[in-house]
């Protein structure tokens, strides 16, 4: 119970919308973003190449 009663501020803060703080995820969009262009460029690759091969 001491545990839960101390964390119900940070419950409250995240409740309400303010437990992630969106500008410090900016840079971990841009990176996820560059993951995902990197993948679809490279799935694309694999796919022309097994095209090519025959399969």
């Amino acid at each position: 119970m001491d545990q839960e009663a101390r964390l119900i501020p940070a419950i409250q803060v995240q409740t309400l919308g303010e437990g992630l703080q969106a500008h410090r995820l900016e840079k971990l969009n841009r990176y996820e973003t560059h993951l995902d262009r990197k993948f679809e460029r490279t799935l694309a690759m694999l796919l022309k190449l097994k095209q090519l091969r025959g399969g």
